[in-house]
């Protein structure tokens, strides 16, 4: 449940971020590409469409990705994911260890953890 929830926000996040940051739009021009997030079993899977500046999210598994991540489980999605932002090279041990099978443009992969630095929230300025 947890991985379903964190690409429904991912989505929501990187579709909000591509219409109010400039620095997130950047990386988004002239590119047109399917990144697709999956359980191996294919029991959990969603996937972003990059094309003309923007980012829409749907749920499933799409019938042509340009370069899909799909992970073992979906506990050990979730624990990646978050654990990525401390630990870039989370990714390449799991792929090492099997339990993260990459198909497509893998270079879509490092385009992904370069935009990651626009996905968390900014945190509010307290008043002092």
């Amino acid at each position: 449940m947890k991985f379903w929830i964190m690409l429904l926000i991912l989505g929501w996040r990187m579709s909000w971020l591509s219409r109010h940051n400039e620095g997130f739009q950047k990386q988004l021009d002239d590119k047109d590409f399917v990144l697709q997030f999956r359980t191996i079993d294919g029991g959990i899977g969603r996937h972003y469409h990059v094309a003309n500046g923007r980012v829409t999210a749907s749920p499933g598994i799409h019938h042509q990705p340009s370069m899909t991540l799909a992970f073992k489980d979906a506990a050990y999605a979730f624990e990646t994911i978050m654990a990525a932002g401390k630990d870039p090279a989370v990714f390449m041990k799991g792929m090492q260890a099997q339990d993260i099978k990459t198909d497509g443009d893998v270079s879509l992969m490092m385009w992904f953890m370069g935009i990651s630095k626009y996905l968390p929230p900014k945190k509010k300025k307290k008043k002092t």
